[in-house]
């Protein structure tokens, strides 16, 4: 839809290659490059639209020197995320448990005599059992080398990792960052980046716009692509050429943009005919 009317390749935000990282997340990007060698865990913590994965994809693309299995269906059992693990790694799954740990350890040896080492990342690691990444960690001591364990994950992780009680997995964290909400500036830029990525000239968003683009995202960039499409698609609808306010009001109109205050005080009322 949005290609056809303005004749571009493809729609903004849908690049088929890796997007680039920002300044910020290329900066813990190369912090982790360090970090994933000391054996132990590394933690990005943020909250949801931050660009996480974005940075997880970075890590594993550029990691010569590095396997980096990945587990991102974190509310299975242990014995389903050693199986998801092994998959990573191409093992054979069948078997029982101290089978699949006996094979993750013979692959570690055999990558270490290759001169590469495991880099296991794990997607919404707030989502797992803390006993969960114990024995992943006693199972990763067992192999060869330097290991990482890369938690990325929202900052509840954080939050459950200063308990006491597991004091014993945030001793053994070589590294942490946060991914903050980005200004109003750094969005308009991210989106004017994925405009010139798609050829679509700026001039189609006037300023106001943008401006109330990049002001009603909170600084989430999922929130800036999300709200920047739904208002190029109110664009189209009225078959105009440039995006106004009014355009981007409409997308905001959607109930999911409400914040939560507003579900409170307002009750559900019968619809007025």
């Amino acid at each position: 839809m949005i290609q056809s009317y303005f004749g571009i390749a493809h729609a903004p935000f849908t690049r088929p290659e890796q997007q680039p990282l920002l300044a910020g997340q290329q900066d813990i990007l190369e912090h982790l490059r360090v970090h994933s060698h000391q054996r132990g865990f590394c933690i990005v913590a943020g909250s949801p639209g931050t660009g996480k994965t974005l940075l997880r994809q970075a890590f594993a693309q550029s990691n010569t020197h590095q396997v980096c299995p990945h587990i991102t269906r974190t509310l299975h059992t242990y014995a389903g995320t050693l199986r998801i693990l092994c998959n990573s790694l191409a093992i054979d799954t069948k078997g029982g448990d101290i089978k699949c740990e006996k094979q993750v350890i013979e692959q570690a040896h055999t990558l270490h005599r290759q001169g590469k080492a495991i880099a296991l990342t794990i997607d919404d690691a707030h989502l797992m059992p803390a006993q969960h990444l114990r024995k992943l960690r006693l199972l990763l001591e067992d192999t060869p080398g330097n290991y990482a364990i890369i938690l990325f994950a929202q900052t509840e992780l954080l939050q459950n990792l200063a308990l006491a009680i597991n004091e014993d997995l945030r001793s053994r964290v070589t590294y942490s960052a946060l991914l903050r909400p980005l200004t109003p500036e750094d969005i308009t830029a991210f989106i004017l980046r994925e405009l010139d990525a798609c050829t679509l000239a700026h001039s189609h968003i006037d300023t106001a716009a943008m401006h109330l683009i990049a002001t009603s995202s909170g600084g989430i960039l999922r929130h800036a692509a999300s709200l920047t499409t739904a208002s190029l698609i109110q664009t189209v609808r009225t078959q105009a050429r440039t995006m106004t306010t009014a355009h981007v009001n409409t997308a905001l109109m959607q109930p999911h943009w409400r914040e939560h205050d507003y579900w409170i005080q307002e009750p559900n009322q019968p619809q007025k005919t």
